[in-house]
């Protein structure tokens, strides 16, 4: 056996050789007839007839490739010879054929041993499309029209009751995330104050004021307020500034926000909303539960977000600006009506 050994290039082969040393033990001990015998009859040992198959290979090939050496001491026309079973080529379905298709195909496989062996039977469904015709097709087989037209039949029934079905089934509508809930947040109210003030040209109700605001340079407001203070009122009064408004023109004039007020339900009584004295200029208003960042010009304008919240600004009794009973306030305290209007409305 060491001239066997001898023979075995160390790529030619995935056997080694301890597996051939092992074959031409068992080729010396038994006869073809005989292990043909026990592997194919009975319990089936397909894994050992596999092996044995490799090696009856193995063993010519390494016979031929070196003709005439004289190094291969046993016999090999008296070795072992297993021949591998026919297997069929495999045919496939899609689940909805009948069964006259199934059994159409099945009987149409042809036995084959090396096509099948890595063949293309596998990539059948690929190849034809995957029915009941491309199985038997793949097989060597055919259909009859009868038998395709039945398959054509039942994967269209099957399709539509697939369809009916889940068009009744009702569709999952995606929940809307809750919109947030509008509060005096989205209002950019600031302690102000007016730097000069005077009449509108055009309009006999309206002041033109310089306010500062707190930023880099002071804002142009009109105010209706002539018919309730004079000039010398305006100037240098401290004043709460409704600051997110779109700048819009008033009689000619570009106002940009709104000087804040407490009035009467009949409007016949007017008083400036005051932050309290130590606020600072700039500094923004808020009110208690409620301290949101403020929404952009655009939104509050598109939303009307200050005519939806405003109803439910107003002085508490004691002349304190409230929304929906939460008080306003700043650093230095709440903010009032200038002379303490109470249950008054404010804009």
């Amino acid at each position: 056996m060491l001239l066997i050994h001898s023979l075995i290039p160390v790529s030619f082969s995935p056997l080694n050789s301890a597996d051939l040393d092992l074959y031409m033990a068992i080729a010396s001990a038994a006869s073809a007839e005989v292990l043909t015998d026990l592997l194919t009859s009975g319990t089936k040992r397909a894994q050992v007839t596999r092996w044995l198959v490799q090696c009856q290979s193995t063993a010519a090939d390494l016979a031929a490739s070196a003709p005439g050496a004289g190094t291969v001491a046993v016999d090999l026309d008296g070795l072992v010879s297993i021949a591998p079973a026919a297997q069929p080529v495999p045919f496939f379905f899609d689940g909805e054929e009948d069964e006259a298709a199934v059994a159409a195909a099945a009987a149409a496989a042809k036995p084959s041993t090396g096509a099948a062996k890595g063949g293309k039977g596998g990539d059948a469904k690929k190849q034809g499309g995957g029915g009941a015709g491309a199985g038997a097709a793949a097989a060597g087989g055919e259909l009859t029209e009868e038998q395709k037209k039945a398959a054509a039949e039942k994967r269209a029934k099957a399709k539509a009751e697939k369809a009916a079905k889940k068009a009744k089934q009702p569709k999952q509508k995606q929940a809307a995330a809750p919109a947030a809930e509008l509060n005096i947040s989205a209002l950019d109210i600031r302690c102000g104050k007016i730097l000069k003030a005077w009449k509108h040209e055009e309009a006999e109700k309206l002041y033109c004021e310089e306010v500062d605001v707190g930023e880099d340079k002071p804002r142009q407001i009109a105010s209706g307020l002539r018919p309730f203070y004079n000039l010398e009122e305006m100037q240098g009064r401290t004043v709460l500034v409704l600051c997110n408004l779109k700048a819009r023109n008033l009689v000619g004039f570009p106002s940009h926000g709104m000087v804040m007020c407490a009035s009467n339900d009949d409007h016949t009584k007017v008083e400036f909303a005051v932050p309290p004295e130590g606020a600072k200029i700039g500094e923004r208003v808020v009110f208690e539960g409620h301290d949101g960042e403020p929404e952009a010009e655009n939104k509050v304008a598109k939303k009307k977000m200050f005519e939806k919240l405003a109803p439910d600004l107003k002085t508490n009794s004691d002349g304190v600006i409230e929304w929906k009973g939460a008080a306003s306030k700043t650093s230095a305290g709440p903010c009032k009506a200038v002379n303490g209007m109470p249950n008054a409305q404010v804009a």
